[in-house]
């Protein structure tokens, strides 16, 4: 059964959104992630995967790497799924040739992820709940 004609998600939306849309099991998600930081550690080893204007220190934003590694680094997490994780990043796979959106996806959110805007996020949602929790004891 091919699967690319399931519309891609948006890069901005979250986990959630992209496990209820494919359907996809937490532990195999787990999976993808792990294969991701794989090559994302690979494409960030090698100063030659840097735009010419990007940062020149690590840590790296996805703006700072040139179009051409971000699409060989897709094509090769979709190339290294395993027999759990294949199914799921062939989903993405699209007609027109362009990068593989559900590998694009993981790849663009360990990026997110490693800069530390979602962390910041999860943190400051963390203590506002835990002030909102108090004040209805006291």
């Amino acid at each position: 059964i091919s699967m690319a004609g399931l519309a891609p998600i948006a890069m901005s939306q979250t986990k959630e959104d992209l496990l209820k849309h494919l359907n996809l099991p937490a532990e195999t998600y787990a999976l993808m992630a792990k294969e991701t930081d794989v090559i994302y550690n690979w494409l960030i080893s090698h100063k030659s995967h840097l735009k010419e204007n990007g940062k020149r220190k690590p840590p790296y934003d996805w703006s700072d790497i040139q179009e051409r590694a971000k699409d060989d680094a897709m094509a090769m997490i979709v190339q290294g799924g395993g027999q759990y994780t294949e199914y799921f990043w062939k989903i993405g796979a699209t007609e027109d040739n362009n990068p593989n959106w559900v590998a694009k996806w993981f790849l663009y959110h360990k990026f997110r992820y490693r800069d530390g805007r979602n962390r910041a996020q999860k943190c400051g949602e963390k203590h506002h709940d835990k002030h909102s929790s108090s004040k209805h004891k006291h």
